[in-house]
């Protein structure tokens, strides 16, 4: 079976990822019904500032490599995954364990609220992103194409292993997406989690995956259907969906308010005279 083809089935596969990840959102809601109040933030250092820096790496190369990938003249994705992702989620990794044993409470909390949120999250988008799929909204099962790019089988097709690492693939760029969230932001109220989304969306319609792979144009406007068509509001309606779920589930689980801009203002100016920080309006510092 061609590529193109298969990546017209739901398997058992994406189910069993939208059932994990819906059994971890479930698990993080039962634990906290309610918002608790945001902890007194520790102490800024430029280390942790520094490390948050390197934390931001791998969230850009994850969702980008793919990107790359699909711009004509550039590696394939095959080399992009062994030199650049993998290395790129060691490295996370490698921050996030420094960061712990360190106790920076601020920055290790953010790295793991935003790896767990950010897969469990996945579901509350794929469930109706494969409604939209199986509807005929969408012109392809995604992660299965990501699959068959990464091990580099197109000829092939997809395969029990291709189908695994797609949708392992897919959950790390929802996790990027998260971790961009909560690394950069802090405790952000729930509705900034919508608008994140919605970000996220218009990035989908504007690069390569859908553009280019696809063959839908820019928000799906090849079609000829306006912006009322399949393919863009059957993506906006699940990206809407998960950008709810993560605002919820981010502002139950990161700890400290302020943003990385209230982190570097901390970590070079603490002490020294300065005009007040008021960060931005978009639910950043405590509930009054």
């Amino acid at each position: 079976m061609r590529a193109q083809e298969a990546a017209m089935l739901i398997t058992p596969i994406d189910l069993f990822f939208v059932v994990l990840g819906l059994a971890v959102m479930t698990i993080g809601f039962l634990r906290r019904r309610s918002v608790p109040a945001p902890e007194p933030a520790p102490p800024a250092s430029r280390l942790e500032l520094f490390l948050t820096g390197l934390a931001l790496i791998p969230v850009a190369v994850g969702p980008n490599v793919l990107v790359v990938a699909l711009t004509p003249g550039m590696p394939e994705m095959p080399e992009l995954t062994r030199w650049v992702l993998l290395p790129s989620i060691l490295l996370l990794g490698l921050v996030w364990m420094i960061a712990a044993r360190l106790r920076l409470e601020r920055l290790s909390n953010r790295i793991w609220t935003g790896i767990w949120v950010g897969f469990g999250c996945t579901a509350a988008l794929d469930v109706f992103r494969l409604i939209s799929f199986s509807l005929g909204l969408l012109p392809g099962n995604m992660p299965r194409m990501f699959g068959v790019l990464i091990l580099d089988q197109m000829a092939l097709g997809p395969t029990t292993l291709s189908d695994i690492v797609g949708n392992l693939y897919h959950s790390w760029v929802s996790v990027c997406f998260v971790l961009t969230y909560t690394v950069i932001g802090g405790r952000l109220r729930w509705w900034v989690g919508l608008i994140w989304g919605l970000i996220v969306e218009v990035g989908m319609m504007t690069t390569p995956p859908m553009v280019v792979a696809m063959d839908t144009g820019y928000f799906g406007l090849k079609l000829g259907k306006g912006l009322l068509n399949g393919v863009f509001l059957g993506s906006l309606v699940p990206h809407i969906s998960y950008g709810i779920a993560l605002g919820l589930l981010a502002e139950r689980y990161t700890r400290h308010a302020g943003s990385v801009l209230a982190l570097f203002r901390d970590a070079f100016f603490r002490g020294k005279p300065t005009r007040p920080f008021r960060g931005f309006s978009l639910g950043i510092g405590p509930r009054r």
